[in-house]
């Protein structure tokens, strides 16, 4: 029998036990711990990977988190960004403030727009382009106000295409165009088109019909516009500048004599001055030209191509200069001594043309 100092305690046996089960729970988790982790595999995980979605544009939308991405193995190169290609196409209010040209010249946005594509002429160039439409409608010496509003939209060409098109453009094109009169409380809107009957877009009002008026028996069968009128700027111009390219035939609208070619060649260029078969006696000078068909002293019959349009002389781009006048060089208007027809496009243009209508208001903010 063991003596009685001899035997454990019965609390302490309870103790120990408590101790060992309490030790034994704790390693094993910690191994679970360190050999269970997720993405502690040796092996790649098949899961796929799926990027976070875009946060899409809205009103009001909240705010997204995104997902966070792995990290790459190997550092990445930073690829710069790529610049955006500036859209060509420009819309801008402009508001008569002084005269016509100093308006444009003026104006900070048109400064801007300039400073912005380098063309240095922006503001000379859209107001003859501006005024080129505007003649038609409006007397631009008693019928332009200050307070008068103008939406314009063009587009800037590059020389690359200023060289690949046939129909001479500037630097500029002129798209569109919306004038309020405060005079003649009226709007008028111009939107260009290149209808099926005519080789070069022209201008026409939203009803369809022709901005520029047509001459009856015209010289030219094609040109692509009529830049200036008869006393429209100044110093004082005594006919009509047709813008046509180089080559362009000319055709006699009356028969006639003709009285002499090709004098004042530095101002004139090759020219032709003819006395055409009417009562009184009218005399026709047509200048800048390329060609010449006809010697002094040479009747031509009505319809004859007797030159071609050129940009020889004081020119500064290809056009015909076509001026009237009575022997004692008394200057006719063209318009009255022709006649003029308001051309139309055909019916057949009537759905492109809304759209192109609906697309130019769009981008000028018109409802």
């Amino acid at each position: 029998m063991m003596p009685k100092e001899l035997k454990p305690k019965k609390g302490a046996a309870n103790w120990k036990a408590l101790f060992f089960i309490a030790f034994g729970a704790l390693i094993a988790v910690s191994a679970l711990s360190l050999f269970c982790r997720p993405g502690a595999s040796d092996s790649p995980s098949t899961t796929p990977q799926i990027a976070p979605e875009p946060p899409t544009a809205g009103p009001a939308s909240a705010p997204s988190i995104a997902a966070p991405q792995p990290i790459p193995a190997t550092p990445q190169t930073a690829t710069p960004p790529t610049p955006e290609k500036k859209n060509d196409t420009y819309a801008l209010t402009v508001k008569i403030s002084a005269s016509f040209y100093n308006t444009f010249a003026d104006d900070p946005e048109i400064a801007r727009i300039a400073a912005e594509t380098g063309k240095k002429r922006l503001a000379e160039l859209l107001s003859a382009h501006v005024s080129r439409n505007l003649i038609w409608s409006l007397d631009m010496r008693r019928e332009v106000y200050p307070g008068d509003e103008m939406k314009l939209l063009f587009r800037v060409i590059s020389p690359e295409e200023q060289a690949k098109r046939a129909d001479t453009p500037d630097e500029i094109e002129l798209l569109a165009m919306q004038y309020r009169s405060i005079r003649l409380g009226k709007e008028i809107r111009f939107y260009q088109f290149k209808s099926s009957d005519r080789k070069f877009p022209a201008f026409y009002h939203a009803d369809g019909t022709a901005v520029e008026k047509t001459l009856k028996k015209s010289p030219l069968k094609e040109w692509i516009q009529i830049t200036s009128l008869l006393k429209d700027r100044r110093p004082r111009h005594d006919g009509l500048d047709f813008k046509a390219p180089v080559g362009t035939p000319i055709y006699a609208p009356w028969s006639g004599t003709v009285e002499k070619t090709n004098w004042k060649t530095r101002y004139n260029g090759y020219s032709l001055l003819a006395r055409v078969d009417s009562q009184p006696a009218v005399q026709m000078l047509l200048l800048h030209l390329d060609k010449v068909h006809l010697k002094p002293g040479q009747r031509f019959a009505a319809g004859d191509h007797i030159a071609d349009v050129g940009n020889t002389g004081r020119s500064f781009a290809p056009h015909l200069h076509y001026q009237l006048q009575h022997e004692a060089k008394k200057i006719i208007d063209p318009i009255k001594f022709h006649g003029t027809v308001a051309a139309k496009l055909p019916a057949a243009d009537a759905d492109a043309f809304q759209k192109v209508v609906q697309r130019f208001d769009a981008l000028m903010g018109n409802k």
